[in-house]
């Protein structure tokens, strides 16, 4: 090779590695992809400048460690089958009951409950799963409710005259709309994320709660047992909400959706 070439070589090799010393989180970051369906404020549209509170948390915490965040809205159904097999690096918002074979942070990324919700001028009260009895009660195509309600769905799952199954981008709004037809007698869902999309769809004054299902629980950023990184993203995210807590910013993406830190 001729000297003068030997040296525009060289040049560029200097100047490659001197970039990727100045700027080791942006040239050499992994992309993590995170996926659910829309359920608002927990994960909201994609590119907005609130795109959730899990997806805010989760962009903090892995862009100090060096990685670039991929948020994308799909399926709930699909996002599970995603993961699992290892095409994406995890799902938003799962307990670990929806998929017990995912990998799990030590630190949870929410707390969510379940409610159920009735149109206004509905008479039926919620009192346990023996009153689910008598009504057509509208889910969502494998989510998990938690204890005795997750026992009743999966049991009832194939009773069209007991239980609706939502899916889609969007099944809670499916859902909605099927409860003020009268084509479903109560949902089941989130009551942060019920009251936002009725908030959304200008129905917040035609339906109301008739009584709390499942008490707040665990809920978390899972990622794929299929794919080797997935431990130590897991670990990153717990320590990484460790330190969001003690630094305040976690309060300050949870203030952006009008919630707050769910342990102060």
């Amino acid at each position: 090779m001729p000297l003068r070439f030997q040296k525009i070589a060289a040049f560029f090799v200097i100047f490659f590695m001197l970039i990727c010393f100045a700027f080791p989180t942006g040239i050499l970051a992994d992309t993590i992809v995170i996926a659910a369906d829309n359920w608002c404020p927990v994960n909201c549209e994609p590119g907005s400048s609130n795109p959730g509170f899990m997806v805010e948390i989760a962009r903090s915490v892995f862009s100090k460690a060096g990685h670039r965040v991929v948020y994308k809205r799909l399926p709930w159904s699909r996002t599970l089958l995603l993961v699992r097999h290892g095409k994406i690096n995890g799902a938003i918002g799962p307990y670990v009951e929806d998929a017990p074979d995912f990998i799990f942070p030590e630190n949870e990324q929410g707390m969510i409950s379940f409610q159920v919700f009735v149109t206004k001028d509905s008479t039926w009260k919620y009192n346990g799963v023996s009153s689910f009895e008598d009504i057509l009660l509208g889910t969502i195509r494998d989510y998990s409710y938690l204890d005795e309600v997750d026992t009743y769905v999966k049991k009832n799952k194939i009773n069209n005259a007991k239980i609706f199954s939502a899916y889609g981008d969007e099944p809670l709004k499916q859902n909605i709309k099927l409860l003020l037809r009268g084509n479903v007698d109560a949902l089941i869902e989130t009551d942060m994320v019920f009251w936002h999309t009725a908030n959304q769809m200008g129905i917040q004054n035609e339906v109301k709660s008739a009584g709390v299902a499942v008490k707040p629980a665990k809920a978390f950023i899972a990622f794929s047992p299929a794919r080797p990184e997935s431990r130590k993203l897991a670990k990153i995210l717990s320590l990484g909400m460790d330190e969001l807590r003690k630094t305040g910013e976690l309060e300050t993406i949870m203030n952006k959706y009008g919630l707050h830190d769910w342990k102060k």
